[in-house]
């Protein structure tokens, strides 16, 4: 069976830009993943399944 990554698109909490990144399909320990992000250098947890950062409160 083939991976498949996808795009997600989240604003960076820091700076307010949109950031786009691949996300890997692959299984992974827990449900979030670190992200390092262009637009503040950080690094932001972000939710495997839905592709919103941990916090993110919109429904």
């Amino acid at each position: 069976m083939a991976v498949m990554d996808r795009h997600i698109l989240f604003k960076c909490p820091q700076t307010g830009m949109n950031v786009q990144h691949r996300l890997g399909d692959a299984p992974a320990e827990g449900t979030h993943v670190s992200v390092p992000c262009p637009a503040c250098t950080r690094l932001h947890l972000i939710d495997r399944s839905t592709g919103r950062l941990l916090g993110d409160r919109r429904s």
